[in-house]
């Protein structure tokens, strides 16, 4: 458990708080490719700030305070013209470093620039605009996978969850829930084919206790779960925790397996907390596929329930449509297929901010617990006037040089904190031999 200010520390993201200030040391996802256009500005709250996001006449993004510093109105009602978003209340021009370059109702005396406002630096691929709120100038871009992989190698989608960011992550990092809240009951009842596999299906069910270890790494840490899958071998997935608030995971299948067998350790998927408030946030969705293209409608499927706002319906008020028949003859939960559903109940049901000096912790929740650790080393280190943990110079060695999302049988003789994954890992990504590869 936390003591409430400490409680305070990592889950206050707003601005002049301590973790806030850590958080705005990284670069965080601002908005999806798709919903920013070429002439409509969007409104955007990010850590406890009302922001705007427009795209300049060569379609770059731009980030700046919402609200004119002219009389306050809001910008993202604005123009986008002239190189930069106008106001409609006067037609103050502000450009993409925040400044105002035009007061025309001031006459010749409009013409000067204005250093008033805020602009943010960003960064757009494959369909994700990333921000920097940050002071001075942002580290380097981490070297995500996603990054580097062709526009049809990656997914992207995003969905609001009603509470603090932190809790919805420490569900990444939970091998535990697997064997509880995603199991289905009888193979065959997961139309959208989000469960991978029905012998996966029945690890989690045979084995509900798993052998868990954590190590920590240069961005974050690698978490092992061992469940037993024979006689000699563990079934062993490995997730990762990337400071400070998203994961590295064997997600989804990233096709569709009527039609297309189901290729293991062929990427991964990154949920990605963004808090909007302290009491809100977006979870991003970001797949990657590293040997070819991903099946684009087969992923949207995952996220059928998803609004046009990018909001599930199902919530508090309606019990999130639970159904207690489900429960007796299909899944564990009786929440439907999406497991984006399970966790939205579960994380939104812990209240708007989990009051952790309340917990009891179990040893399962080692990986809970080290990343606390770890955020709160990332909030000493900010107020101490030094860089936290994964925060990349240009100087530096590239923190994600090691991280590697794996799923596997493994002899029960080979410790887990081995390094054995390394014999499977290279240039950045599991062998090849390893991509078709299904438990």
């Amino acid at each position: 458990m936390l003591s409430q200010e400490d409680n305070d520390r990592i889950t206050r993201t707003g601005p002049g708080t301590p973790g806030g200030a850590m958080m705005r040391r990284y670069w965080q996802p601002a908005a999806l490719s798709r919903e920013l256009g070429a002439d409509e500005p969007l409104a955007i709250t990010l850590l406890g700030e009302d922001l705007v996001m427009y795209r300049d006449d060569q379609g770059r993004p731009h980030l700046i305070d919402r609200y004119c510093p002219h009389r306050r109105s809001d910008l993202s009602f604005g123009r986008v013209e002239d190189g930069g978003l106008r106001c409609i209340y006067h037609g103050w021009l502000m450009d993409g470093a925040g400044q105002v370059i035009e007061r025309p109702a001031e006459g010749a005396r409009g013409r000067a620039c204005l250093k008033l406002g805020t602009g943010y630096p960003c960064h757009e691929a494959n369909g994700l605009i990333l921000a920097y709120l940050g002071p001075g100038e942002p580290p380097r871009l981490p070297a995500f996978h996603y990054l580097d992989v062709p526009e049809s190698h990656v997914f992207t989608m995003k969905v609001r969850q009603n509470c603090n960011y932190l809790q919805a992550n420490e569900g990444n990092i939970d091998p535990a829930h697997l064997s509880f809240l995603h199991l289905f009951l009888r193979e065959g009842v997961n139309e959208n084919l989000n469960l991978r596999s029905g012998a996966l299906n029945d690890v989690l069910g045979e084995d509900r206790s798993p052998t868990i270890q954590v190590e920590e790494t240069d961005f974050g840490l690698r978490i092992f779960a061992a469940r037993s899958y024979s006689a000699d071998t563990n079934f062993v997935r490995i997730t990762n925790f990337l400071m400070p608030n998203s994961c590295a995971i064997q997600g989804s299948p990233m096709t569709d397996p009527r039609s297309d067998p189901i290729h293991e350790n062929s990427g991964y998927q990154m949920n990605w907390h963004v808090p909007i408030t302290d009491e809100t946030h977006w979870k991003y969705v970001v797949a990657c596929r590293f040997d070819a293209p991903l099946d684009q409608d087969f992923m949207l499927s995952a996220f059928a329930e998803v609004g046009p706002d990018y909001v599930i319906d199902r919530n508090r008020e309606n019990r999130f449509r639970q159904d207690r028949e489900e429960m007796r003859t299909r899944s564990f939960a009786g929440l439907g297929s999406s497991f984006f559903i399970h966790d939205k109940c579960v994380v939104e049901t812990q209240g708007a901010i989990l009051d952790r000096s309340r917990e009891h912790l179990g040893t399962t929740d080692l990986a809970v617990v080290k990343m606390r650790q770890q955020l709160l080393a990332a909030v000493a280190a900010v107020e101490a006037g030094n860089e936290p943990l994964m925060v990349d110079r240009y100087d530096g060695e590239d923190s994600l040089a090691e991280l590697v999302s794996l799923s596997l049988e493994l002899d029960k003789a080979e410790p887990l904190l081995g390094g054995w994954w390394r014999r499977f890992f290279a240039g950045g990504k599991p062998l090849a031999s390893l991509m078709g590869h299904r438990a």
